[in-house]
């Protein structure tokens, strides 16, 4: 039989032991952070916080994310992302990495890690097409010679005059008898609009590519939800989950055409 020193020791020992898991459990309960999450409405691929591959994607971060949750909810694109800047929400999806403005011109910020990447492609008349390379000629001429829309929120990802819109439809419509010269918007969800309103007078042309990437805040906040994204990122991206995910919601250009079909 041990002596009582011993089974004293012992049982310190495991007092200890048992203080300090009561301690680390209660310091995780008390330091989880929560996130609220704001994505904008998107047909097909986002229509509702409980479903569809844009939120099957923020889930699978999220299971990475074990220090909180997060709390899913679809707003229009526009107040998605003000709800980051008044601080509503702690980020949007999605959006996409701006290139023409400085990030320090804007009131928000991008994750530093990406998801993937998105195309953009110019929707254009078969009857009177419009490449990236006719708009580059051109983009610094007085007046403008195109009328060229885009979704609400990206007006400022292009270096030339374009007009922000946020009824898709009705753009595509416009193109197809030509009163707009163009749209410019995401591969996947045009493509989805055009197959369902079989609008067979477009034109498509690869545009350019763009990191796939989140809205947050500025400042501190911004610093603290950075880095819990890029490290749920960084574990869903090598466990192979991201680039699987990510291709259900945006694939490399496909080259086809409406009037082809």
């Amino acid at each position: 039989m041990a002596p009582k020193y011993i089974m004293k020791n012992r049982m310190i020992s495991k007092l200890r032991i048992f203080f300090i898991v009561v301690f680390c459990l209660f310091y995780s309960t008390l330091f989880a952070r929560d996130l609220q999450v704001s994505l904008a409405f998107l047909p097909k691929i986002l229509e509702s916080p409980n479903e569809g591959v844009f939120v099957d994607l923020v889930k699978a971060i999220d299971n990475e994310y074990t220090e909180g949750n997060f709390d899913i909810k679809v707003y229009p694109m526009a107040r998605s992302i003000t709800n980051v800047v008044n601080g509503a929400a702690d980020f949007h999806i999605p959006m996409i990495r701006n290139s023409i403005v400085p990030e320090e011109q804007l009131p928000f910020r991008f994750t530093t890690e990406n998801l993937g990447k998105v195309v953009l492609v110019i929707y254009s008349n078969r009857d009177a097409p419009i490449t990236a390379q006719m708009i580059n000629a051109v983009k610094d001429k007085v007046p403008f010679p195109y009328k060229i829309e885009t979704g609400r929120g990206l007006e400022t990802y292009f270096d030339f005059p374009i007009t922000p819109i946020s009824n898709l439809d009705s753009s595509l419509r416009k193109v197809s008898i030509m009163r707009t010269g163009a749209l410019i918007w995401a591969q996947e969800e045009t493509d989805y609009l055009l197959k369902t309103l079989n609008i067979k007078a477009i034109h498509r042309e690869f545009y350019n590519e763009y990191d796939d990437v989140a809205v947050i805040p500025k400042g501190p906040k911004g610093d603290e939800i950075d880095a819990i994204l890029t490290k749920a990122i960084k574990k869903l991206r090598a466990s192979g989950r991201l680039a699987e995910l990510h291709q259900k919601i945006h694939v490399p250009y496909v080259d086809w055409q409406p009037y082809s079909q």
